[in-house]
């Protein structure tokens, strides 16, 4: 019995049941809790591929800072009584749409894959032979190619957040 196919089949299957439990979930807490199970089993299929660096970036920035700014923001907005069925189910054929969509283009990546027999081995945009360390190569990569995107993401997160601010704020002052 081979153990790395194990692991890899227990991690994939245990990240595709939490990623599909948090979508259906109705508690925005439970959600962001089956998304830490889901970063979680990520990392560790990380570790198994022997990247130690990504392992720990995974866990620190995702489930330490990006997760505990959900649960910030959720706690903010108090969305136990926003979150009802019926908008579940009236955006419900939307949702069918697109996920047929996705799964339509995911089928055809699968089988483009597999019609190849001999397997692409991955492309690595630097030179190891050189005398430097991983994370420097990592980072070296990382911030020369896709510095904007970066960028991006972190602005998007801002957004994130002063719109739940923003939302707190105008709740309360109707209320008043």
């Amino acid at each position: 019995m081979n153990w790395d196919l194990v692991i890899f089949y227990y991690l994939a299957f245990a990240m595709v049941i939490s990623s599909i439990l948090g979508v259906l979930s109705n508690n925005p807490i439970y959600t962001v809790l089956l998304v830490l199970v889901m970063i979680v089993h990520q990392a560790f299929l990380l570790l198994t591929l022997g990247s130690e660096f990504l392992t720990a970036i995974q866990i620190i920035v995702y489930a330490g800072a990006i997760l505990v700014l959900f649960l910030f923001v959720v706690y903010l907005i108090n969305l136990r009584k926003e979150t009802t069925r019926s908008i579940f189910v009236r955006r419900c054929s939307l949702a069918l749409i697109i996920f047929l969509i996705f799964f339509g283009m995911f089928f055809t990546n699968l089988m483009l894959v597999f019609r190849n027999k001999p397997f692409i081995q991955a492309y690595l945009p630097f030179n190891f032979n050189e005398k430097a360390s991983d994370v420097w190569w990592i980072a070296n990569y990382l911030f020369k190619n896709y510095l904007l995107q970066f960028e991006i993401i972190g602005v998007i997160l801002l957004i994130a957040v002063l719109g739940s601010v923003f939302l707190i704020r105008k709740v309360k002052s109707i209320n008043n």
